[in-house]
């Protein structure tokens, strides 16, 4: 398989933007390989980039869907500096791989602020991520599969499995997130167009309130 310098990977099921997704990738991203990661339940005939379909765990929280399907999408693709994001959801930024390389060293993986708190423990954002295939394999993997017994947030779960028994680290979290994560700003790094939040939710607004940049660690 032929090796690329990034990578592109759409995980989880298929949606009617995911389509459009890819293409906006493919003309942004040129020289990326694109892999939508998504399971055997899901019409993949009009996706025009490289697929793998997965047995769907039995998850109604749908963490171990988000396990498996990154964990096999790294597997499978061959980039050196990969994009793990949404089938819902666009990432405008024709820069966001500059911004990477710009300032994110190989052992840290660079998240959005929005869905990141620099003030609740191991609530990392897992709406998109961009890091070295080796960083992005070494999180998924130490993240072990979900049991079903109680009803976690998934950012912590993920992230706590990754610091505390992938790493071992048991520092306080915001020395913790700065040694593992280089947080950037939802709209201005990412530019991501959530499906979820439509523009009639009024996102500046939104962000005006509640987050304000009290999100980003000091750098």
């Amino acid at each position: 398989m032929e090796k690329h310098d990034v990578g592109i990977i759409l995980q989880g099921a298929v949606s009617d933007w995911t389509k459009k997704i890819v293409e906006e990738y493919q003309q942004n991203f040129p020289d990326s390989q694109i892999l939508l990661s998504t399971w055997n339940t899901e019409n993949t005939t009009d996706i025009p980039c490289d697929v793998i379909k997965l047995e769907p765990p039995n998850d109604p929280y749908h963490i171990n869907h988000q396990i498996i399907g990154s964990r096999e999408g790294l597997k499978k693709i061959n980039s050196e500096i990969i994009m793990k994001c949404r089938t819902d959801q666009f990432i405008h930024n024709k820069e966001v791989f500059q911004i990477f390389n710009s300032g994110c060293s190989k052992n840290k993986i660079m998240i959005s602020n929005f869905t990141t708190f620099t003030n609740v423990d191991y609530w990392a954002s897992d709406l998109c991520q961009i890091g070295y295939r080796d960083t992005l394999l070494d999180f998924w993997r130490s993240i072990k599969l979900f049991d079903g017994s109680w009803n976690p947030i998934p950012e912590i779960y993920f992230t706590a499995n990754y610091i505390i028994k992938g790493k071992k680290d048991l520092r306080p979290w915001p020395e913790i997130i700065k040694e593992y994560f280089y947080v950037k700003d939802y709209n201005n790094d990412f530019q991501i167009e959530w499906k979820t939040m439509t523009p009639e939710w009024n996102i500046k607004r939104f962000f005006d309130l509640f987050y304000n940049k009290c999100c980003l660690p000091d750098e």
